[in-house]
């Protein structure tokens, strides 16, 4: 590849990024955030007369309201479990793919521990493989292998929760929303989102709180809310606006993350809690997701959980106090959970390591008689050209 080609639009690029400077709306988009009407905007975003053709949250109570973590018990556990996959090779003769589930317990107080481990399995079987082993239909492959990760992930979790001392925190890595699946066909849906969802009816019934950590989040969904509470016109149709008034704040609007719009929490805090309107958390029953956005110690991060723990009082303050302890404790800036830094190290797998894999499944088939031969378009990627 010539680098050089890439120089003008890497000039382009930040010249751009100078351009959306967006100081002036940003501070424009925090006093909206104090002004809108929660109770209205709510009503406006649950009419449904009115399309919103964008991704929008939910105020559960007020907009900008900031509340400040509780203190940590002075014995508690953190349960962290992370994964990492082998996708299917289709140049390979073996159709197979492997997930690694990692889990770290961490107990603090009088009594500290720690226990870290993890637990591979290789799927082979047809009813791994396929969602519908007898017609071969719905391979496990990119978005499915995702969601079957995420299962893994969450049974890992739970099964790790089992070992730590009360009061417990379980965190994963990533989103509670399963995403990929929003598009899948209905059978595909009810299988792996109701594996999902059993296991967090597993954390209810034992009162264990359980929630997700996302770092970095790219997501605009409060700042999608607030250019609908902009929009004074009854259908929102950006195409047809005639409020010019509004229209450049509108679009400006569109270049802010929720993460830079809670970029006024102090270290600790945490926003209201928000409601996601994904289409898949329909299916998600008393399990539904909600949000708060927390600044941890120099990073705003999104902490997501079911709504029973968002609705209990007592678990919401814990996670907060948990999430925020454990950043104090993180030896990285920004700060990262550790607990969920360890299940990373033991979920992670290496190349190496997925070489070895390759070489495993090769010689298991050589005993059996069976020659593996790649595809010829993968063996010609693995020789240098002449």
């Amino acid at each position: 590849m010539k680098l050089s080609l890439l120089d003008k639009a890497l000039q382009q690029m930040t010249e751009l990024a100078l351009a959306k400077d967006r100081t002036q709306w940003l501070v424009r988009a925090r006093q909206l955030l104090h002004d809108a009407d929660p109770d209205r905007l709510r009503g406006k975003l649950l009419d449904r007369t009115v399309r919103v053709p964008w991704l929008v949250a939910i105020p559960l109570s007020t907009m900008d309201g900031v509340f400040e973590a509780p203190d940590c018990p002075k014995n508690f556990t953190v349960v962290a479990a992370d994964g990492s996959s082998i996708p299917p090779d289709r140049h390979s003769p073996a159709r197979y793919y492997v997930i690694n589930t990692g889990h770290a317990i961490l107990t603090y107080g009088d009594q500290p521990d720690a226990a870290l481990d993890s637990s591979a399995q290789l799927h082979f079987q047809s009813e791994d493989l396929y969602l519908d082993p007898l017609t071969g239909s719905f391979p496990v492959e990119g978005a499915r292998l995702s969601a079957k990760m995420v299962v893994a992930e969450l049974k890992a979790l739970w099964e790790a929760t089992e070992r730590g001392e009360e009061p417990v925190v379980a965190l994963s890595d990533g989103s509670l929303i399963l995403w990929g699946l929003q598009n899948e066909h209905a059978r595909v849906q009810q299988q792996l989102l109701g594996e999902f969802l059993r296991y967090l009816e597993r954390f209810r019934g034992a009162g264990i709180p359980v929630a997700s950590y996302i770092s970095y989040p790219g997501a605009r969904d409060v700042i999608n809310s607030l250019r609908v509470w902009l929009c004074q016109g009854e259908a929102i149709d950006c195409g047809n606006c005639s409020a010019s008034e509004v229209m450049d704040f509108c679009r400006a609007l569109v270049g802010i993350l929720d993460r830079q719009l809670f970029g006024f929490l102090r270290a600790g805090e945490r926003s209201a809690v928000f409601e996601s309107t994904s289409a898949i958390l329909d299916q998600y029953g008393a399990d539904r997701i909600q949000f708060f956005y927390m600044e941890v110690g120099g990073e705003v991060v999104r902490i997501e959980a079911p709504q029973w723990v968002m609705r209990n009082s007592e678990m919401l303050g814990l996670v907060q106090a948990v999430v925020y302890d454990q950043c104090r404790r993180s030896a990285i800036q920004p700060p990262y959970p550790p607990a969920l830094q360890e299940a990373h190290e033991q979920a992670a797998i290496s190349s190496t390591e997925r070489q070895l894999v390759e070489g495993l499944v090769e010689r298991a088939l050589a005993r059996e008689g069976i020659v593996y031969t790649r595809s010829a378009k993968d063996r010609s990627k693995r020789r240098r050209a002449v």
